[in-house]
């Protein structure tokens, strides 16, 4: 008997991804038939009922092997929290759809409603994230509950739990981004990483190089009011796992597509998807090794246009 509903994936991701251009979760499905609106209204149903906001809801139904290859992908300010909201309709359905009487749909929710206070931010965050945007200004939550708008020696910070109801005034005139490099690509990425900070620092930047920097040691950084520059190497597996860690860059650099493909990826082209990912964000044109065959195809791709560029060359 094929099961009713199989997860195949279920990601929350942090920032920018291969995927959608904000926060959110991505879930793919097999299903025995199609589910698509059934699952559609059991999210938002549940995102409602916990108070959880979700937006760009969209739901893909295909044949697969075994029956219905289903993809739900939204935007969420709570990734992780709406990863288990996913979790939660994925058991109430399977349980409907097997006769499940015993299955409680109320404890599950309430916990969940409970998480969803003790993780959303308070009003007063919201304000100063909504007038951060307008700005121009990127934003985020730490892990240690921080808000941080702008990034380093341009940012400002504030912890959530003595953040007053009123929102305080800011120095917005003060706050603004660091230069910021991202190098993605596997054999040659932790060397230019190296180059390009020693580059940099010939030109009289202070800057923090991070070689396979994880997303959370970047958000550290960001939030440290001492970062003046940032050099980063991200790892195809960090960025299909999180997304990446910063709104915005200054340069993406692409050295190469070696080695065997992560395991995080579903195939090559997640896997190239990844790496070309930081060039989306740059302001300036991103510098890809075409010497590598396997990253041309990120070339029509590019929203400022490419410069060629060779590993061992500044």
């Amino acid at each position: 008997m094929v099961a009713p509903i199989t997860i195949s994936r279920l990601q929350a991701y942090e920032g920018p991804n291969t995927v959608q251009p904000t926060p959110g979760v991505v879930l793919r499905l097999a299903c025995d038939r199609d589910r698509g609106a059934r699952i559609r209204a059991a999210i938002k149903d549940s995102a409602q009922a916990i108070g959880l906001v979700i937006g760009q809801l969209a739901i893909d139904s295909k044949r697969g092997n075994l029956g219905i290859d289903i993809s739900v992908r939204f935007s969420c300010e709570l990734p992780q929290l709406g990863a288990a909201v996913c979790a939660y309709v994925v058991a109430g359905i399977t349980a409907e759809a097997v006769g499940d009487h015993t299955w409680d749909h109320e404890a599950p929710l309430i916990a969940l409603r409970e998480r969803r206070q003790r993780e959303a931010v308070p009003l007063t965050a919201v304000q100063l994230i909504a007038e951060a945007r307008r700005r121009g200004l990127p934003s985020f939550v730490t892990a240690t509950r921080q808000l941080q708008i702008g990034y380093g020696v341009h940012g400002w910070s504030c912890d959530l739990a003595t953040l007053p109801n009123k929102a305080p005034t800011l120095p917005w005139a003060e706050l603004g981004v660091i230069p910021i490099s991202i190098v993605t690509g596997a054999s040659s990425r932790d060397r230019v990483v190296e180059q390009v900070a020693t580059e940099l620092r010939a030109g009289g930047q202070r800057v923090t190089a991070l070689k396979a920097a994880s997303f959370h040691a970047t958000r550290a950084l960001l939030a440290d009011p001492h970062t003046e520059a940032l050099v980063l190497g991200l790892t195809s597996e960090a960025i299909i796992r999180y997304g990446l860690p910063v709104e915005q860059c200054d340069r993406a650099i692409i050295t190469d597509c070696s080695g065997p493909r992560p395991t995080e990826a579903e195939d090559d082209e997640e896997w190239v998807r990844a790496l070309g990912l930081p060039m989306l964000i740059a302001a300036e044109a991103v510098r890809i090794n075409l010497s590598d065959p396997g990253l041309t195809q990120l070339v029509p791709y590019a929203p400022n246009g490419v410069i060629m560029f060779q590993v061992g060359e500044g």
